[in-house]
């Protein structure tokens, strides 16, 4: 008898490992988590270019980069199916993307006047993608792609303070804000915990394509009217937890 209940016992933990690891296996249906991680960003700015004069604020057309990082966190949701071993499915993300950096602009510094300085910040960002990916064992490897969206603002600002700058009392002040849209990619891997909850680790790039920023030289030089682009990508590291439903 003893023999007999341990043997149902061993069945029916049997069973229940099995349901469990299928369940986890089972990648299809909604889901929904949360994900925190870092973003690398480089900002490409155009020397601000007065149309009317046609000619460059700092004398020469060189575009200039600098670096715009900052952290990425948020909530996701989604959908997963599933034919044998591939999943196709779609995925939106909603968060904050917090880039911040600055620059002075080498134009001006080769000019012998190092006072215009370019700054670009940005706060809330979607994004959604489609996804494509296989499962190996409790694994699920996928790769996706789609378009994203960021709220930014971004400014130039040279004060043309003597020494070193010479261009007297005047003011360039230039400012842009814009939610700016564009196309992303990435890829990631996502691990089975158990029937209900997933980890991940994701990767993203970004291209949020360009901002403007336009402003004029003095308080009443209207005429002197300058205007400016930035251009935003951003490599993401992401890591998270999603529940199934």
């Amino acid at each position: 008898m003893a023999r007999s209940s341990l043997h149902a016992l061993c069945l029916v933990a049997l069973c229940a490992h099995a349901a469990g690891s299928a369940a986890a296996d089972d990648w299809t249906g909604p889901y929904a988590g949360l994900f925190a991680g870092y973003g690398r960003g480089d900002a490409r700015a155009t020397e601000p270019y007065d149309a009317n004069f046609g000619f460059f604020y700092n004398f020469t057309g060189d575009r200039y980069s600098f670096d715009a990082n900052g952290a990425i966190a948020g909530v996701a949701a989604g959908y997963n199916w599933r034919r044998e071993t591939l999943i196709t499915g779609i995925e939106g993300e909603l968060g904050y993307l917090g880039l911040k950096g600055s620059a002075v602009d080498p134009n001006g510094t080769a000019s012998g006047t190092p006072d215009t300085t370019t700054t670009f910040k940005s706060d809330a960002y979607g994004a959604l993608h489609l996804r494509l990916g296989i499962v190996t064992g409790g694994a699920l490897l996928y790769v996706k792609g789609g378009v994203t969206a960021l709220n930014a603002r971004a400014s130039t600002i040279d004060p043309c303070i003597a020494p070193p700058a010479s261009c007297g009392t005047s003011t360039l002040s230039m400012h842009g804000s814009k939610t700016m849209v564009g196309w992303s990619l990435g890829g990631g891997v996502e691990w089975a915990l158990g029937p209900r909850w997933t980890a991940k680790l994701d990767y993203t790039y970004f291209d949020f394509g360009n901002i403007r920023a336009a402003g004029t030289v003095g308080p009443t030089a209207s005429s002197e009217f300058y205007t400016q682009s930035i251009g935003v990508t951003v490599h993401a590291v992401k890591a998270g937890v999603n529940y199934r439903w």
